[in-house]
């Protein structure tokens, strides 16, 4: 799963302006390697939270007790935690932007792939369950986060992923639309001016998946994975430019996992008349699979998260 964040390191570095094809890499993100699967939709109940209350989803309070003072904002979503210091952005749109406001909209993100129909209730608790248990988010710079990672990681299990403000783009009107492509051809495209706290949100949310359902798989047997070899094998995608960039560190599973992410922006944008056959067909999977969800709302008016600090 590291490589998933080293490819979001490449990504900023490469460029975070870019136009109709901007190319981005990344922080060695890596993505656990699952069983051999077809695409076919996940076999999992769409369970509803007991009540809309967040109070009602508990917390972890052994993993609270042990987040880092330089975190001034702290929320959670059930046992899913959302920390942030008070680091400015630094790419960004205004000057006066702050770490707060990364925070806050972390939150509304998670809040609205959460709760997907805007009901004010999760909408699948052991998936949020499984979020927790294994991930927690963090926002900040680069340099602060790095060993509060490595620790948090090795003391509570929890693999935290980040949205490095000092390094990513941070648009907080981007709302997945206006952007126009042709095809979809490489793992460095991102739409222009996207806002990258989307991209990270979005992967704590699939990674979730690819723990919770043995069908969601990123692996080479898997139904996913055998999309993109497709796609390679036809030369309609290219993968080997950020291995380059990364050293020869970016492995296959952090690859399907940002496929299946550059397709969901697609679909988001309206564009997805330019998918090749087996991005289509992925992207039906993601939206034949029960309580995945295909929206990401900024503007999520709900009160899913609690307030820790």
């Amino acid at each position: 799963m590291k490589h998933l964040l080293g490819s979001l390191l490449v990504i900023g570095l490469v460029g975070c302006g870019g136009g109709e094809n901007r190319e981005l890499g990344g922080e060695n993100r890596k993505t656990p390697t699952m069983d051999n699967t077809p695409v076919t939709p996940p076999t999992v109940e769409a369970q509803r939270a007991p009540a809309a209350s967040p109070q009602a989803l508990a917390g972890a309070p052994a993993f609270e007790d042990q987040i880092p003072r330089i975190f001034t904002h702290v929320y959670r979503i059930g046992n899913f935690y959302i920390m942030g210091t008070d680091q400015r952005p630094r790419n960004t749109d205004r000057p006066d932007r702050t770490g707060e406001e990364v925070v806050l909209q972390a939150v509304r993100l998670f809040s609205s792939l959460l709760d997907a129909n805007g009901d004010g209730a999760v909408d699948q608790p052991k998936l949020l369950t499984t979020m927790g248990q294994n991930f927690a988010f963090a926002i900040g710079a680069d340099q602060t986060l790095r060993p509060i990672e490595e620790t948090l990681d090795r003391e509570t299990g929890r693999y935290v992923i980040s949205m490095k403000t000092d390094i990513w783009p941070f648009f907080p009107d981007w709302n997945g639309k206006g952007f126009r492509l042709s095809r979809l051809d490489s793992s460095l495209w991102r739409p222009d001016k996207m806002n990258a706290l989307w991209e990270e949100c979005f992967h704590a949310y699939n990674e979730s998946w690819n723990l919770h359902s043995n069908q969601w798989s990123f692996g080479k047997k898997g139904g996913l994975g055998r999309a993109m070899a497709t796609d390679i094998k036809t030369g309609d995608y290219d993968i080997q430019e950020q291995n380059r960039l990364e050293h020869g560190d970016y492995d296959w599973n952090t690859a399907v996992n940002e496929y299946i992410h550059q397709i969901w922006v697609i679909q988001k944008g309206g564009q997805d008349e330019i998918l090749t056959e087996p991005q289509q067909k992925v992207l039906e999977f993601m939206r034949t699979s029960p309580g995945f969800s295909m929206d990401m709302n900024k503007d999520y008016s709900g009160s899913l998260a609690v307030k820790v600090r």
